[in-house]
């Protein structure tokens, strides 16, 4: 099946499994040969953004596990010591 076969291809239910796979095939073929042709850069100044956006996003997760670690740290510790303090 070709591009624009695939393009103008009714979907009804009467299609078949096979049908559906080969005009899927078809269109992901024609997307794929549009990006080598003519693939789409980003300018340096989004780049940039995406990069620092992208560094927020890991600081900010990297300051929540800390955080969860060093909770868990004196949550432990606690566990620990009323444990002790239990056997007593």
């Amino acid at each position: 099946m070709n591009y624009k076969d695939a393009l103008n291809a009714s979907i009804t239910d009467k299609l078949t499994k096979s049908q559906l796979i080969e005009l899927a095939h078809a269109l992901q073929d024609r997307c794929l040969l549009n990006e080598l042709d003519k693939p789409e850069l980003i300018s340096p100044k989004l780049y940039i953004k995406d990069i620092r956006a992208r560094w927020d996003i890991h600081v900010t997760e990297w300051r929540a596990f800390t955080k969860d670690i060093v909770n868990l740290g004196r949550n432990t510790r606690k566990v620990l010591v009323t444990a002790m303090n239990n056997m007593d």
